[in-house]
């Protein structure tokens, strides 16, 4: 996990009660959040997902963890199993550019929780990807990289695969404002650039249009990934997918 989300995890420990705390790790994941909250708490972590990855769980009974985190298989917009003010912090870590679009009232009913179930003066820190931030200049490499998402997305949903969302951190920081949230502020914490990982993420790509049965447009993206993998190559390093962090209060 890259050093600019640990800092924030020391941030956010630094405004929380010493003994007892109670943290929401919302959307388990491959576990590496909730792995990372457990050492640093003196509590518990309630780790919450829809459908959880017994990875996850091995994971942290291998880091010898599993006496602080509570496994609860759950919906994060309809958390009934935790009691309001009852949670010192909740994190959510690539969870809300998760949620699909196709259900968009699902997105405010998530936060709508995450306040229900934190206590007064609780924190909510969103760490999450925005792809398409805006830069002065739009160069060569910027487009690129925003070619790249559009592509990408589109071949996922031509296969009926998941991608992430587009979520502006003003925009989620106007929402949590709007479900009665205070002190919100949002920072970007790093960029993902276009470097040796861009030639994973082409071939995956290129897998991905494997499933398309039309073959004139599965000849179309191919060309298309191609050239962008080209591209990359010629005009080198670009921002892909900002990193950035959203803290409020309840």
């Amino acid at each position: 996990m890259k050093k600019e989300i640990l800092t924030a995890f020391d941030r956010l420990f630094e405004e929380l009660p010493p003994h007892d705390t109670r943290i929401l790790d919302a959307a388990t994941g491959a576990g590496f959040t909730t792995c990372e909250l457990a050492q640093r708490v003196k509590g518990t972590v309630i780790s919450v997902d829809i459908d959880p990855l017994e990875a996850a769980q091995e994971r942290i009974k291998d880091a010898d963890l599993l006496s602080k985190v509570e496994f609860i298989k759950g919906n994060l917009a309809k958390m009934d199993f935790l009691d309001e003010n009852s949670i010192d912090a909740v994190v959510s870590h690539s969870t809300l550019s998760s949620i699909p679009a196709e259900t968009p009232f699902m997105l405010l009913h998530v936060l709508r929780e995450f306040y229900r179930v934190l206590k007064p003066a609780g924190i909510l820190l969103i760490i999450d990807y925005y792809p398409l931030s805006a830069v002065p200049v739009r160069n060569k490499p910027d487009k690129i990289a925003e070619d790249a998402w559009r592509v990408y997305k589109s071949v996922a949903e031509l296969v009926g695969d998941h991608h992430h969302e587009e979520l502006p951190p003003e925009w989620v920081s106007e929402t949590l404002i709007d479900v009665g949230f205070t002190n919100v502020s949002h920072e970007k914490i790093f960029e993902r650039t276009l470097d040796e990982s861009f030639e994973e993420y082409i071939e995956n790509m290129l897998e991905y249009i494997k499933e398309i049965e039309d073959r004139g447009l599965r000849k179309a993206f191919k060309s298309k990934i191609v050239q962008l993998e080209k591209d990359a190559g010629v005009y080198g390093k670009s921002s892909y997918s900002d990193t950035y962090c959203v803290w409020a209060r309840k």
